[in-house]
């Protein structure tokens, strides 16, 4: 059986392994047959006997076997022979996890055995659980980890109705999303006026993707093929369908010294599906209250035998989804009169030096209120991007021998996404001998003639693994290959070219605001706009993991291991963005580099007493240009009372600098004036105004820091897990997180100290430009607490109810810009500080099901350090309220092999709502736009 079924009747067992320290013994595996000597009596004292003689672990929660008897043995026999003999009668058997290991459980009656025949003809071996943040394999009971874990189940993916990856993670309490059309246009509410990459992503406790690992099966994978600027190296949560995946882990806290790199804040692990033992064919179609944004869903997965013992698990998945735009919502406007703040469309026309409107310019699309052509730029952008994806995974479990285990993972998917963003609009210099020239104005206008800007994306992406697993006297150890690579090809038409664009004003050929421009004029002032990216990983890996010593309480456990691996990145974007010929476009640069790294790293548990067990690991990373790295970290869990354990952990982290960051922030030569001030040193261009204010004209670049570091951080977690039975569990846990030498963008105009080589200066010692690069300037201190509550209840009469209650309240999240700036608290501004969900879950009979609400807390609307804007102020809107939306699941099992699920999403149909002007209406990392949202499925097992 698969230990997820198994897990909630066992959480009891996790708390009383602790204190009853079953049998570990140390040595070489046991021979086909043992000697064995055990007497007649106690059930629990004949079980360490035999595990001792056998050089076994027989794992157990002491009350399975208290007043329990065993009739003694005295023979020679194999230990699943043995443990057999030792059993009968007493209700009981023992399940292999691996050939040094065995599980005793309940032999269920009968009446509680499924009728539905299963496919596999020998009982499955139930496999060590890895835990993520742990090299060492603990069985499924080991569930308090010093580190605070959340575990998500197969079953409660199923009951959340969610239909990707990015949405179940992105609406976990500590998780912010990073939405598509957020990644592809740099973070601007308005959709950008250059769209680029699409991928999906979280990231734990405001730290950013930067500092979450994603990992899967416990390796890493490829960065998305395309870099955003503001984010870096994003891994695309959307390109691994939640169809193939059995369960998530989720680490909080540094794990740098387990997994290396980029493990700051925590890691998520996806951990994948390997097997089953029966098919299923699901088809799922939502749609929502409006009768648009919607989905069709169709996957299929089977699992069978194959000779000599192995086991092969396909998975196929099929998602397309409609396009949502912002004229779909009302709430999707700039226009907040509704909240008492003002009008915020952008008046098209022509403008004096003051900002004053002196002459509306309406055009198709725009609409003339009150004398005023007013655009409403969020109304054209993609709330959710029209997209298809389908995918392919396969994996093969083959023994080799006795003793060895092939397993083989194959991964494909390929997706594209279209997106609609708002005509391109800027602030446009008229010649005064152009025919639509008003002197001593400029021109506020959309390119309605050449259309909205359209972005379409592709990607692929392919991953492939090879395992081998084995047993070498009392230590297992395990070999891994793999290659995983995401390569994508964007393209955008409606963006304008400056140089073509200018040369058609300045001629008169390109006339404002009228139909009749040439269509061959349009197609050069803007030409389809292509980018390409591709980034690959290439991973080798070797462990070893086994009893080492004995003490007084037990084994102490070791794992030991290497890894080798290479990361490439490829990026190839359009000329024009290399020219920096795309209007109000960041320049792009072309990049094909390659890395080696290569980690040792080593773990022990050490159970000092039988209530108390110390953890520690640490890793030795070596990156290729930037040296060395060891990381470090301890943890312990004490179980104080029976039913209260205390837990924490303190470690060290890093994140080397990226491909990306080794080069140029941006690419860009043009002349800027700047104001001047002392730390800058004397101007070889310079001018000062009446009002005493002196300005420099410099000619503005970018640069490459070949001295970087890599940024570091320091965390630890401190907590408690109360569960006085097996249907009740309390936890509480504080963390901090201090990261240091963030790399960070700038330039001299900002701190002209923190970043010295941005200065150039002429022979004479006179400034005459200014470059942007990447320094080492930033630090971030985020503290807060997480809580995690679970209660079951099983009755003879209602059925059975599940109570989970998780949550995450930041504290603080103290950045610095820059060395020596004051630390600005960014808890609660931009994103909430607070977010929770609460899940009861109700199963009788054939029925199941669930309502879950996910509550996100309020947020100020002003920057930090800063006052509420006075417009906020004055309309007593200075906090965006709390939100909590409810979700409903209910599903019918009741008909042989079928099952029928109907999940309602945003059960109130609660409209975002949101007190910033520049976000549009709502917040892009949280709300889900589509409102109250329907979602039948059908699932056929064979």
């Amino acid at each position: 059986m698969a230990p997820s079924r198994h897990l909630p009747a066992l959480l009891w067992g996790a708390l009383s392994l602790c204190l009853a320290s079953p049998v570990q013994a140390a040595g070489e595996v046991a021979p086909a047959r043992t000697a064995l000597v055990v007497p007649a009596g106690d059930l629990d004292t004949a079980l360490k006997a035999l595990a001792t003689q056998g050089r076994v672990q027989i794992l157990y929660p002491p009350e399975l076997v208290a007043g329990r008897r065993a009739r003694g043995l005295q023979a020679r026999l194999g230990i699943p022979e043995a443990l057999a003999r030792l059993l009968r009668g007493t209700g009981l058997r023992a399940v292999a996890v691996n050939a040094n290991t065995f599980l005793l459980q309940r032999i269920p009656e009968p009446a509680k055995v499924a009728d539905a025949p299963r496919r596999r003809s020998t009982p499955s071996e139930m496999a060590t659980v890895q835990v993520t943040g742990s090299r060492i394999p603990r069985s499924d009971l080991d569930i308090v980890t010093p580190s605070p874990l959340t575990i998500i189940t197969r079953d409660e993916i199923e009951t959340s109705g969610h239909q990707t990856l990015f949405e179940l993670l992105r609406v976990q309490p500590g998780m912010v999303g990073h939405h598509p059309v957020d990644v592809a246009s740099e973070g601007s509410q308005d959709g950008g006026q250059q769209p680029f990459a699409a991928a999906a992503t979280t990231s734990l406790d405001g730290l950013g993707p930067r500092a979450t690992l994603f990992l899967v099966d416990g390796r890493r994978v490829a960065n998305y093929g395309l870099i955003s600027v503001d984010l870096g190296g994003l891994t695309d949560l959307d390109s691994i369908p939640l169809s193939i995946v059995d369960r998530i882990e989720i680490i909080r806290g540094g794990a740098s010294a387990i997994y290396g790199a980029d493990a700051m804040a925590g890691v998520v692990n996806i951990i994948l599906r390997k097997q089953g033992d029966r098919g299923e064919v699901a088809a799922r179609y939502g749609v929502s209250e409006h009768g648009d944004a919607q989905e069709r869903r169709l996957s299929f997965s089977d699992g069978f035998d194959i000779a000599g013992g192995g086991n092969v698990f396909i998975g196929l998945d099929y998602l397309q989804r409609d396009e949502l735009t912002g004229r779909q919502r009302k709430w999707r406007t700039l226009d907040y009169r509704r909240h008492g703040l003002g009008d915020w469309r952008i008046p098209l026309g022509y403008r004096d030096l003051d900002y004053n409107l002196v002459q509306s310019f309406c055009m198709p699309g725009v609409k003339d209120i009150d004398a005023r052509c007013l655009f409403d730029p969020v109304r054209w952008s993609t709330l959710q991007p029209r997209s298809e994806r389908s995918s392919f995974y396969g994996h093969l479990q083959q023994p080799l021998g006795d003793e060895v285990q092939l397993g083989i993972g194959l991964r494909a998917s390929n997706a594209t996404q279209d997106m609609l963003n708002p005509p391109f609009h800027a602030l446009v210099d008229v010649p005064e001998d152009h025919p639509d020239a008003i002197p001593g104005t400029e021109l506020g206008y959309a390119f309605f003639d050449i259309g909205p800007i359209r972005s379409h994306n592709r990607e692929r992406t392919l991953d492939v693994a090879v395992t081998l697993d084995g047993s070498l006297g009392a230590w297992d150890w395990n070999l891994a290959v793999s290659h995983d690579a995401n390569t994508v090809r964007n393209q955008t038409d409606g963006l304008v070219r400056e140089t073509v664009f200018t040369d058609a004003v300045f001629a008169g050929q390109y006339r404002f605001g009228t139909p009749d421009n040439p269509p061959a004029l349009l197609a050069a002032i803007s030409p389809r706009v292509v980018a390409k990216g591709e980034a690959a990983l290439d991973q080798f890996s070797a462990g070893l993991n086994g009893a080492w010593f004995a003490l007084p309480a037990g084994d102490a456990q070791l794992a030991l291991g290497v890894e080798f691996n290479r990361d490439a990145l490829r990026h190839r974007p359009d000329p024009l963005m290399l020219e920096n010929d795309v209007a109000l476009g960041p320049q792009k640069i072309l990049i094909d580099a390659h890395r080696y790294s290569s980690a040792v790293y080593a773990e022990l548990s050490l159970p000092l007493a039988s209530r108390l067990q110390a953890d520690i690991a640490a890793r030795w990373d070596h990156r290729q240009g930037y040296g060395s790295k060891v990381s470090p970290k301890i943890g312990f869990k004490w179980r104080a009372l029976d039913a209260l354990t205390f837990r924490g952990t303190a470690a060290t982290g890093y994140r080397a600098p990226s491909l990306f960051e080794q080069r140029r922030p941006s690419v860009f030569d043009y002349y800027d004036v700047i104001v001047w001030n002392p730390e800058l040193g004397p101007c070889r261009y310079s001018a000062r105004l009446a009002a005493g204010d002196a300005y420099c004209l410099v000619l503005r670049g970018a640069m490459e820091n070949p001295d970087l570091d890599p940024e570091t951080s320091r965390s630890h977690t401190l907590g408690l897990v109360w569960a006085p039975d097996a249907d009740l569990s309390l936890s509480l846990d504080h963390f901090r997180i201090e990261r240091r030498n963030e790399i960070l963008p700038g330039n001299a105009i900002d701190d002209p100290s923190a970043f010295p080589l941005s200065i150039v200066r002429d022979e004479d010692g006179l400034l005459i430009g200014i470059n942007d690069y990447f320094a080492n300037v930033g630090r971030t201190d985020v503290r807060g607490w997480d809580w995690d509550a679970r209660y079951r209840l099983q009755t003879a009469r209602a059925g059975r109810w599940t109570f989970d209650l998780a949550g995450q309240y930041l504290t603080h999240v103290l950045r610095q810009a820059r060395p020596g700036a004051p630390p600005l608290d960014y808890a609660g501004h931009g994103t909430a500080d607070r977010s929770a969900s609460a899940i009861v879950q109700w199963a009788y009979a054939a029925w199941s099901t669930a309502l879950t609400a996910n509550h996100r807390g309020e947020v100020r609307v002003s920057r930090p350090g800063e006052a509420c804007p006075s417009y906020n102020a004055d309309a007593g809107r200075c906090r965006t309220p709390a939100m909590t939306t409810l979700d409903f699941n209910i599903a019918y099992a009741g008909l042989p092999d079928w099952q029928i699920a109907f999940n309602v999403r945003n059960l109130r149909d609660r409209d975002p709502v949101n007190y910033d002007v520049d976000k549009g209406g709502y917040d892009i990392a949280s709300d889900d736009p589509r409102g109250r949202y329907y979602l039948l499925s059908v699932a056929r097992r064979f």
